[in-house]
């Protein structure tokens, strides 16, 4: 089949109308001169089911999702002055008792252990305050944290003298 030249001018005639089409698209759309505003929608509202509300069962609590402030009366209560003065002894200043600051068990979870049976040791890939870390017993972490032992459920820490244990993925 040969082509016939009528063919060839409605092609490109086609080609032309495409090209006109899709130019005056990108031309329109840049232009800026239609731009539509924003459309408000309102949904109705929605009725809650009352049984599936949320309300305290005890009287005696306060709600704490009750958004007024409830002011209690003060009761004053009126006493009659004592006929004789009552002696009173001088007082004395008691230091107050302070405690020795207590370190927070640090954050340690066990994700598993590595064995080399060439050398019969483990070691131990844990993660110690936010830091991945690969430890062996008797490595210290820092000046109070120390491994104790590894094996395949549990990483036994000694912690300022204290043995904490931790499970295999636990803290």
């Amino acid at each position: 089949m040969k082509n016939s030249p009528n063919t060839k001018y409605v092609l490109i005639g086609l080609a032309v109308l495409i090209w006109g089409l899709i130019i005056y698209k990108v031309v329109s759309g840049l232009s800026g001169d239609d731009i539509s505003e924003p459309q408000q929608v309102h949904k109705p509202l929605v009725k809650s089911n009352i049984d599936t509300t949320y309300r305290l069962l005890a009287d005696n609590y306060a709600d704490p999702f009750f958004n007024e402030i409830e002011i209690e009366e003060d009761t004053i209560i009126e006493t009659q002055p004592l006929s004789e003065p009552v002696n009173t002894l001088p007082a004395t200043h008691v230091p107050p008792v302070t405690q020795a600051p207590i370190d927070p068990q640090p954050a340690v979870k066990y994700n598993g252990y590595i064995y080399n049976p060439a050398t019969r040791k483990r070691t131990a890939l844990i993660t110690y305050n936010g830091r991945t870390m690969v430890v062996g017993v008797a490595d210290k972490l820092d000046k109070k944290t120390k491994i104790v032992k590894i094996n395949d459920i549990e990483l036994v820490i000694s912690f300022n003298g204290k043995i904490i244990v931790i499970g295999v993925a636990g803290s």
